[in-house]
């Protein structure tokens, strides 16, 4: 599998944002938290991407990225 120096991926498995085996694993502030108990959605603080094989964590979304997140 040939991976682009200019998108981040996993050093040990070669996992990328795309792949299957990655997975993304959300932060949300306190009041996110609240208004998710009772079932209002709330957009994460932070996105990082997790390989799900070895379970390093090989990249993460810009503010701007975040910004425009669904």
């Amino acid at each position: 599998m040939s991976q682009s120096s200019s998108t981040p991926h996993c050093d040990s498995c070669g996992t990328d944002r795309k792949s299957p085996l990655s997975r993304e694993v959300k932060t949300y502030g306190n009041w996110a938290w609240f208004l998710i108990l009772f079932g209002i959605s709330s957009k994460p603080t932070s996105v990082a991407f997790q390989c799900s094989k070895c379970g390093q964590i090989f990249d993460r979304l810009s503010p701007e990225e975040l910004e425009h997140y669904v």
